[in-house]
């Protein structure tokens, strides 16, 4: 009997494809919120330690504006009462609206902080690729001035036009109950709509910085045009994410808070105020700790999202799509970084400039900035 020659290959085992991060065309709400929570699953080493530091850092500095300025501020002004318990009420109801400000604001400058870390990864993941630790530290240097200064930047801009509107609450509760509601009437639906519109406006400022490695001044213009025609849907799916997050990190929250006030009753169940005040800072302590873990995870969830509204918006009116699809047949197998390849997510070129298409086809030199060098 003749032996079989091998004039056709032997067959063999083929692993099947591996499942993209994200499909390569325009995504859908249920694919934008999948590939949120894959972020959390596809390399938390890199996503979620940051997450859940600046979220500390976020509940220490309320903490410190609430015992370093808010509770001098109200023992001052209710000292200087008297007897007049309204005006007392009235210094406590501002003292809350401040604190609630300080910690909104906050929230929103270390979610634009966190949404740089996500797309950083999230532009990686789509294209296959698992940043590790050093490797995302190499690929944003030089970055952390540009997305600090926005954080600062919109920061700043939040405590002065909240500083703003609570001033005007102020001035009008001296007028009277009336005025005090007509200016709230007028401040808290404004200062919202205002918010929304800026906010949506600018939503993918952070990943324009990172992942195109642009100015600040360029990733804000390029923010606004990629969000024009957008903002209906950009806002809902921002909203719903939010209002999803929100909720699922109360309810996690609820029985931390119930745990913690159980120890402190049974550990200080001698009734010694001494004790008592202790356990409550140690359950206060314990609490931001488990509080920020918790917040970091939906942090991530929330930035990652925004993170992939980037690329969907960019797939939408650049076709990046077709860019990454490209990208992924050209590359060449077994190279996880090839100093010669394109850098996928290069902005396109403006047509209204003269030097850009050959700027635009031109390979980024190593070194210049390009994260692919």
């Amino acid at each position: 009997m003749t032996q079989f020659a091998g004039a056709f290959p032997a067959p063999s085992w083929t692993p099947p494809a591996r499942e993209p991060f994200v499909p390569l065309r325009p995504l859908t709400l249920g694919q934008l919120l999948g590939g949120a929570f894959r972020a959390l699953r596809h390399n938390p080493a890199v996503i979620l330690p940051p997450a859940i530091l600046l979220s500390l850092i976020s509940a220490l500095a309320l903490v410190g504006f609430q015992q370093g300025i808010a509770s001098p501020l109200l023992d001052s002004w209710g000292s200087g009462t008297g007897a007049d318990v309204g005006y007392f009420w009235f210094a406590v109801a501002g003292i809350g609206l401040l604190g609630s400000l300080v910690g909104q604001s906050l929230g929103i400058a270390v979610g634009l902080v966190q949404q740089a870390v996500s797309a950083l990864d999230v532009s990686h993941a789509v294209i296959g690729r698992r940043l590790t630790p050093g490797g995302a530290r190499r690929r944003s240097a030089g970055l952390a001035p540009r997305v600090l200064g926005w954080a600062g930047i919109a920061l700043v801009v939040l405590l002065v036009v909240g500083g703003l509107g609570l001033a005007l609450l102020a001035v009008a509760g001296v007028g009277g109950p009336l005025a005090a509601f007509t200016a709230a009437l007028v401040v808290y639906p404004g200062g919202g709509v205002l918010l929304a519109w800026l906010g949506t406006k600018l939503a993918v400022v952070p990943s324009v910085l990172v992942v195109e490695r642009a100015r600040l001044g360029t990733a804000l213009r390029r923010s606004w045009r990629l969000t024009r025609g957008q903002f209906w849907r950009t806002f809902g799916i921002r909203l719903l994410c939010g209002v999803m997050i929100g909720i699922a990190t109360a309810i996690v929250s609820i029985p931390v808070a119930l745990l913690a006030q159980w120890a402190t009753s049974i550990l200080a169940g001698n009734g010694d105020t001494g004790d008592i005040l202790a356990m409550q800072r140690l359950a206060e302590l314990a609490g931001a700790v488990v509080g920020s873990v918790i917040t970091g995870v939906g942090l991530v969830v929330t930035t990652a999202t925004d993170a992939l509204l980037y690329l969907d918006l960019r797939m939408r009116r650049e076709g990046l799509d077709l860019e990454l699809s490209r990208f992924l047949e050209q590359r060449r197998g077994g190279t996880r970084f090839d100093p010669a390849e394109l850098d996928p997510f290069r902005p396109p070129a403006d047509p209204r400039s003269p030097a850009a298409a050959p700027a635009a086809a031109s390979v980024p030199p190593a070194g210049t900035g390009s994260p692919w060098s």
